[in-house]
């Protein structure tokens, strides 16, 4: 899997030259010929990828960072890739919705929504990350949480909403602490990181809403209860109308 990776972010063309990322070799545009990308040496074949979603977002905060630090970019991409990549996680782009949420964790996938409104590279990785959080809870093989809302009787709103915080504030942990992970693997000096991977003041000062958070499970709630009480299926967050309309649009991540 990281031979696959490592060919997908290498394969490139540089100064009027095609350079094969499976050994090496390189030649002038000029001499390729009909197969231009085909390896003259070894006979792989060096087409060029399209970018992905990740690739593109993480283009526009690149040019935030000090020339001579733009190089990191890359290996956050790297990072996050190989994390998703790992651990076979799903992760789809929502480009543009209007949810109110940041991300959300369904069981057939994660989804980023709108990444590129978010202000910063700390919102997009800490995003990512809880995200991500919140599938190692619910996957049985890794922490195997209880889901309050699957597996929780929703007339017990107390009982659902200590879960649910409990959940989210590991997640919010786990988002932070990833981002200076991230700071600490690429060496990336204390100044230059203060800037680059700030959080919003929403997500800094996540741990203190509460109050909020638990007014909108408690929309969550009554939602899940009224598709119920019409005789609908619910088996997941993705079969809510604030999700469930959404399912259609989602682009792939990397």
């Amino acid at each position: 899997m990281r031979k696959l990776i490592r060919k997908i972010l290498l394969e490139t063309v540089k100064d009027g030259k095609v350079i094969c990322d499976e050994c090496g070799w390189s030649w002038d545009i000029s001499d390729g010929g009909d197969d231009l990308y085909t390896c003259h040496k070894c006979g792989h074949d060096n087409t060029p990828k399209s970018q992905s979603n990740l690739n593109k977002l993480l283009e526009k905060f690149k040019m935030n960072f000090p020339e001579e630090l733009r190089d990191k970019v890359q290996s956050i991409e790297n990072f996050v890739v190989d994390y998703i990549q790992d651990n076979n996680f799903t992760v789809k782009f929502l480009n543009s919705c209007s949810t109110g949420f940041m991300g959300v964790r369904t069981k057939d996938q994660i989804i980023i929504c709108s990444p590129h409104s978010m202000a910063t590279l700390g919102d997009f990785i800490y995003t990512v990350f809880h995200e991500i959080r919140h599938e190692e809870q619910m996957d049985k093989t890794k922490l195997g949480l209880d889901n309050p809302l699957t597996d929780y009787d929703l007339e017990d709103f107390e009982k659902v909403a200590k879960q649910y915080w409990d959940l989210e504030m590991d997640a919010d942990r786990f988002g932070k602490e990833m981002i200076a992970k991230l700071v600490i693997k690429l060496g990336i000096p204390m100044d230059i990181a203060k800037e680059q991977f700030k959080v919003s003041p929403y997500i800094q000062n996540y741990p203190s809403a509460s109050k909020m958070v638990i007014y909108s499970l408690q929309q969550i709630v009554n939602g899940i209860k009224d598709i119920k009480k019409s005789g609908e299926e619910y088996t997941d967050i993705q079969d809510h109308p604030m999700v469930k309309r959404h399912l259609d649009k989602l682009e792939n991540f990397i």
